[in-house]
Order: C-alpha cells, then structure tokens, then sequence
C-alpha cells in the first residue's frame, strides 16, 4: 500500500511535455515553510484536507490562535492564518498564476467553503467568550484600591472589579456589547476570555456623556492615568498597538466631530519603536493628532507609556 504522505498528488505537463509529479509529502513541507514565513511559526504536522489549529508564538502556550488547511484534491493550495492578529493568506504550490482555469475555479469553491465554515465557527468561539465574560463580570465585585496591580500602577480602580484574585475590565464594542475580559494579574500578568473578540473592541476607560476630546492609548492602566490628568475627556484603551487603527477608525466614525488623540506608548529603549509606529499609522488613518509621553532626561528608558511617566513623576518605580 502506498503511504498517502509520499503518494502523487498532482501532476502536470512542461514544456518539453514531460510529467512532473509533486509528492504530498513536498507540498506539506513547501506549505509549512510559507506559514513559518508569514506568522513566525508552523505546526509540526499537517493532516491533508483537514483544519490544523496550533499556538501563536506570541500568545499563551495552547492559545491555539492559529490555523491552517491545504487541500491536495488536484494542485495542492490552502490557506492559513491567525484569528488573534486577523492575518490571513492563500497558498497555491508554484503560483496562483500557473493554474489552469479549472483548479483556480475549484480552488476557489474550497476557499469559500472554509471561509464560511471559519466564520461561523468564529462566531460560535466568540459567543461563548462573550457569554462566559458577562457571567463573570456579573458575579464579580469591584476592586479594592489596595490590590497589588493599582499599588503597582498608582491608579484608581475606575470600573474594574475582581474575579478570582484578578481583576477583570470590559472589553466592548462601538455597539455597546460586552465581548470579552481582559484580567490582569496581581503580578501584572495579562489575558483575555478565549476566543473573544478583540479587534475593534476597547476598555471604556471613561467615557462622560459629553466631550470634545477623545484620547486612545494601549493599556488600561495608561488609560487611567490619563484620566486621572483629563478628567473631562472620553478615554478608550485599545488593549495592544496592533488594535490601535481598528479602533481610532472606529471611534472616528462614531464620534465625527470630536478632537481624536492618539496616546502613544512610545518604546525608545528598544531598537523598533512599534509604539510610535503604530500610534503615528493609527492617526493618518483616523484623522487624528498622536501625543507622546514627555520624559525627563534621566528617565530611565525602559519607561515607555503615559502611565509610566505619571509614576515617575510621583516618585514611583
């Protein structure tokens, strides 16, 4: 019996009309070194016409926020993504180009066919998270001034409240649904309801019914901070600087007429600075003017955001 891994998947004439065959075996290795390329990593295995889910790098071990397909009925081609960063690319061994009219119309039809299949496992993954997070913030109480992380942070605990030790902050979206929890850790340790939706979605840092000015930044913690200095102003954290654009389009479009700033968390003591970049990316999208954090000259540089600055300068580590 032939070992369907090393078995002829494909094949197809050259020009000097001679057959070249591709071995299922060759695909999977040509389609995982694509996906090491794009997302920073590949699974170790790939089972044939079948979802693969494995661990973005940057996340929690099992996070599980990566995925991928390859289709070997024909042309081997597939697709593969991260639902956590919302990257998401084709693949078609040689080239989309090189494939007759046929298996582009096939391909596309399976492309299809996933997409609809992803999406609504997506929604179903997200519902669950949005059910789970409006249990939780139900059940929990609002958080005491002494917990380890505001000590830390030197900031009120505004509208978080505690569950399990931790405490936990809303993360909604622009129409007022709850989608999520981001819980923070008394030693600082971050993480989200899994499979909740993220993109797009902020923390209502404070949010008064009538405003002029609109302030975006990264973290709650800056958020409060900011606050705390702008007492009248809208302020949404939106949660890591690849949230940053999604969510000052947003709010551009909701509130067309407010004056819109970018917070930045600005990383000068690392060699990209991805807080200004993605603050400066964010605000020629959006129509909006970016603030940075004015550090004195003998800050140390490992102090990047509003809310560092704001210990600094009250003596804090």
């Amino acid at each position: 019996m032939t070992d369907k891994k090393n078995a002829p998947t494909y094949n197809s004439q050259s020009t000097n009309t001679q057959h070249h065959y591709i071995s299922i075996a060759d695909a999977l290795n040509a389609f995982r070194e694509a996906i090491s390329r794009s997302l920073g990593t590949a699974p170790d295995d790939v089972a044939p016409d079948q979802i693969t889910r494995f661990d973005d790098p940057k996340g929690k071990r099992g996070n599980k926020a990566c995925y991928c397909q390859l289709f070997t009925d024909g042309r081997p081609a597939g697709y593969f993504g991260n639902w956590r960063t919302n990257h998401y690319e084709t693949w078609v061994y040689g080239s989309y180009s090189s494939m007759t009219p046929l298996e582009r119309t096939r391909f596309k039809q399976q492309i299809s066919e996933a997409q609809a299949k992803r999406k609504a496992e997506e929604e179903a993954r997200q519902q669950r998270a949005a059910d789970r997070a409006r249990y939780i913030w139900q059940m929990s109480h609002p958080a005491p001034s002494d917990h380890p992380y505001l000590i830390k942070k030197m900031v009120g605990a505004g509208l978080a409240r505690v569950h399990n030790g931790a405490l936990a902050l809303p993360v909604i979206g622009f129409d007022d649904r709850l989608y999520s929890l981001q819980k923070i850790g008394p030693d600082g340790s971050k993480r989200f309801e899994y499979g909740g939706k993220k993109a797009g979605c902020y923390i209502p840092v404070q949010m008064p019914k009538y405003t002029q000015r609109t302030l975006i930044c990264e973290g709650w913690a800056t958020g409060q901070s900011l606050a705390e200095d702008y007492p009248s102003a809208r302020v949404l954290a939106a949660l890591d600087t690849g949230n940053l654009e999604p969510v000052a389009v947003a709010a551009r479009k909701q509130w067309p007429e407010t004056e819109l700033i970018i917070c930045a968390d600005d990383d000068r003591g690392k060699n990209t600075n991805a807080g200004r970049k993605a603050a400066i990316q964010a605000s020629v999208t959006a129509k909006a003017r970016v603030w940075y954090p004015a550090f004195p000259s003998d800050a140390p540089l490992h102090l990047s955001d509003f809310n560092d600055l704001a210990c600094w300068m009250k003596g804090g580590v």
